[in-house]
C-alpha cells in the first residue's frame, strides 16, 4: 500500500500541479477517517503521519493527560501518558501511538481512496480558487469555447466560465476558438470548483484595455478620473494627470492615435471620447460635450430635490450637443451625475470653449450664415438632406469638425470625411 502510495501521490502532484504538503494532509486526513469508521470511535482524536518518504504510516490516538478518566476515548492517566512523554503533565495532551492492524489494510485503502479523491479535488478547486482570486480586476485573455444567442462558454486557463449576454458588448459576435479579452470582476468558490464571473461591457473593462496600452498608467502618472460609457455605443474617458508636465489625453490617444486605435478594436464600433477632467462641474460639462459650443450653462435642483443642469446652446449647435439617440448629452451628464436638459438659446456666448486650442493658422474667410451645404461640392444630396433635417444646413457650423466627430450624429465615416474635405475646399476659396 505504501508503496503504491508513494507513486500516487507523485504522480497527482505532477498532473494536476498540486503542492505535495496538501495532497500528504488529505491523504493523513483520510486515513484518520477510514480509521475510525472501522477500528475505533468517531469520537477518538486520531492523528496519521506518513513519513518523509511516505513509505511508512504512523497512526496516534491523541488524548488529554488528566487525573482521573472521564472519557475512555479522549482520556489518559498521567501515569500512562508517561510512558509516551516522559515530561507529561495533567492538562497536556499525548500521541499515544496505535499498532496498525493486518485487517487495516485492504479495507483503510479503500476508504482512504474514496476520500483523498474528495480531498485532492477539493485541494485543487481551492488553488484554483487562490490562483484566481488574487488577479480579480485583471483583464485575461479567454478562449470561446462555444457561443450561443444568451450566453458564451468560455475557457480561461483550463477552467470553464460563462459570458452572458448582459456582460457582452451589444452587437458583438463570437466563433468557436477566437481568442477574446475580459475583464475577471469576481471568483467565488463553489462546490464545482471556482465561479469565475467575467465581463466586457462595464466600465473597468474600458480602463483595463487603456492600462494594458498605456505604459504612464501603469506607473500612476495619469489615471481615468471619470467614465460613462453605454456599451456598444460610445464611451466617454476623463483623464487627468499626476504629472504636470504629461499631456494626459495625448497620453491616452498615442502618436497618431496608436493606443487609443488599439482599445477600439477591440470594442468594435464603440465610439471612445476622452476628454481632459476638470473638478469643475462646468468645465467638465463643457469638455464633454465638446465638439458642441455650449452659450451658457445654469445648475439647479429639480422638484424631487436632485440636483440638474440646463445648458443653452444655438440652434445648429443642439443636434450635435444631443447626438445621436442623445448619446452625447446622456454621457456627459452622467460624468458629472445630474441629468442634462438641452435649451435652445439665442442669447450671448458666456461659457468658454473647454476645447478650443490655440489657433496658429492663417485665419479662414468669413462664411455667413446664410451660406447652406448645398454649395458644397463632392457631397452626396441624400447626405446633404439627412443633414439638413438634422438641423445642420449651414455651412458655418461644420467649421472645426473632425470627420469622426460629425460620424457619431447619423452618417457614415466616409460620409463624414467627404463632407469635412468639402468644407474645407469651401472655405479654402
Amino acid at each position: 500500500m505504501q508503496s503504491q502510495l508513494q507513486a500516487a501521490i507523485n504522480q497527482l502532484c505532477a498532473e494536476k500541479n498540486l503542492d505535495k504538503d496538501i495532497v500528504i494532509d488529505a491523504i493523513e486526513k483520510a486515513i484518520a477517517l477510514a480509521y475510525k469508521k472501522d477500528f475505533g470511535s468517531q469520537r477518538q482524536a486520531i492523528k496519521v503521519v506518513l513519513g518523509d518518504d511516505i513509505t511508512q504510516i504512523r497512526i496516534f490516538e491523541e488524548r488529554e493527560v488528566v487525573p482521573k478518566i472521564e472519557d475512555h476515548d479522549l482520556d489518559i492517566l498521567l501515569k500512562d501518558a508517561k510512558i509516551f512523554r516522559p515530561d507529561a503533565a495533567v492538562g497536556d495532551v499525548v500521541f499515544v501511538p496505535i499498532e496498525m492492524q493486518e485487517a487495516f489494510g485492504r479495507i483503510a485503502a479503500q476508504a482512504a481512496k474514496q476520500v483523498i479523491s474528495q480531498k485532492l479535488n477539493e485541494a485543487e478547486r481551492e488553488m484554483l480558487f487562490q490562483k484566481f482570486k488574487n488577479r480579480e480586476g485583471e483583464l485575461i485573455t479567454a478562449r470561446v469555447q462555444k457561443a450561443d444567442f444568451d450566453a458564451t462558454l468560455i475557457e480561461i486557463e483550463g477552467v470553464a466560465t460563462v459570458l452572458h449576454r448582459r456582460q457582452q458588448i451589444p452587437g458583438e459576435k463570437f466563433f468557436t476558438g477566437q481568442r477574446i479579452k475580459v475583464l475577471l470582476e469576481k471568483v467565488e468558490l463553489t462546490s464545482k470548483g471556482p465561479q469565475l464571473r467575467i465581463t466586457r461591457a462595464s466600465n473597468e473593462f474600458i480602463i483595463a484595455l487603456f492600462e494594458q496600452e498605456i505604459p504612464e498608467m501603469r506607473e500612476g502618472l495619469v489615471y481615468v478620473a471619470k467614465i460613462a460609457r453605454e456599451a456598444g455605443v460610445r464611451c466617454k474617458i476623463a483623464v487627468a494627470s499626476e504629472d504636470g508636465g504629461i499631456d494626459p489625453v495625448g497620453a491616452f490617444v498615442g502618436q497618431k492615435g496608436s493606443r487609443i486605435n488599439s482599445v477600439m478594436e477591440e470594442v468594435g464600433d464603440e465610439r471612445l471620447d476622452v476628454i481632459q477632467f476638470y473638478d469643475d462641474a462646468k468645465k467638465l460639462l463643457i469638455a464633454a460635450l465638446a465638439p458642441a459650443k455650449i452659450a451658457k450653462v445654469e445648475f439647479f435642483v429639480g422638484d424631487n430635490g436632485e440636483n440638474r443642469v440646463k445648458i443653452f446652446v444655438r440652434e445648429e449647435e443642439r443636434a450635435i450637443t444631443i447626438g445621436k439617440r442623445g448619446q452625447n448629452v446622456r454621457l456627459a451628464g452622467n460624468l458629472i451625475n445630474m441629468q442634462v436638459d438641452v435649451i435652445t438659446y439665442d442669447g450671448p456666448m458666456e461659457e468658454e470653449d473647454m476645447a478650443a486650442k490655440p489657433n496658429k493658422e492663417k485665419p479662414k474667410k468669413e462664411v455667413s450664415e446664410k451660406v447652406t451645404i448645398d454649395h458644397l461640392e463632392g457631397v452626396d444630396p441624400e447626405v446633404i438632406a439627412t443633414l439638413t433635417e438634422m438641423g445642420l444646413s449651414q455651412i458655418k457650423q461644420f467649421e472645426g469638425l473632425k470627420a469622426e466627430e460629425l460620424a457619431e450624429i447619423g452618417i457614415t465615416l466616409d460620409q463624414a470625411k467627404a463632407v469635412v474635405k468639402a468644407v474645407s475646399k469651401f472655405l479654402k476659396h
